[in-house]
């Protein structure tokens, strides 16, 4: 039986996170790009680097901050600048970005303190970009997968995921915005679907 968050039980295995977890929409990464035309790119939660990956191969330079030491040593042995640090504690040491991004990582960020250490981060005009994939599966398939979740482990986060993944995801990223107007150093936020 696993034991801790599933948080923990991807960090134990880099790889097994790196084969889970999905590349983001193209359609995301351009828009990113196109509205950050500068290159520098800081990555909050940077984990194996799938983003990175992405804003690299969109011609960024990326400088990724993470607070787990197996998935830092993972994304720096594919070439990736990391800096181990939970981020509210990182020092960005008079550099500044151009964009702070963070892909499926922002709601393990206090959400206040990440908005403001974000804005001490970005050059004026730069901006913050925090984002989830969040699968959209139809009614028939989402109910099956709960059957068997609650099935197999009733009462699990697992077993109620699949009827409530829009409502899990607003979640996050309303908690995300709370803290970007909270801090006060920011346009009002955006919500997009991709």
């Amino acid at each position: 039986m696993q034991t801790g968050s599933p948080a923990e039980s991807f960090r134990s295995d880099p790889e097994r996170y790196e084969r889970a977890r999905p590349r983001y929409p193209d359609a995301l990464v351009e828009r990113i790009v196109a509205e950050s035309p500068r290159p520098d790119f800081l990555d909050v939660g940077i984990g194996t680097g799938i983003a990175a990956r992405q804003f690299l191969a969109a011609g960024r330079k990326v400088l990724g901050v993470e607070v787990d030491a197996r998935m830092a040593e993972w994304a720096r042995q594919r070439g990736l600048d990391v800096e181990m640090m939970a981020f509210e504690a990182w020092d960005p040491a008079s550099r500044q970005f151009d964009a702070v991004v963070s892909g499926q990582a922002w709601h393990w960020v206090d959400p206040v303190a990440g908005a403001a250490k974000a804005a001490e981060a970005l050059r004026p005009g730069g901006r913050l970009a925090v984002f989830w994939n969040a699968g959209h599966p139809s009614p028939d398939l989402a109910e099956a997968f709960s059957a068997v979740y609650r099935r197999v482990i009733p009462d699990s986060l697992a077993s109620r995921q699949w009827t409530t993944v829009s409502d899990a995801y607003s979640v996050l990223s309303g908690r995300a915005a709370d803290g970007i107007r909270d801090v006060g150093a920011f346009g009002e936020p955006e919500r997009k679907l991709h």
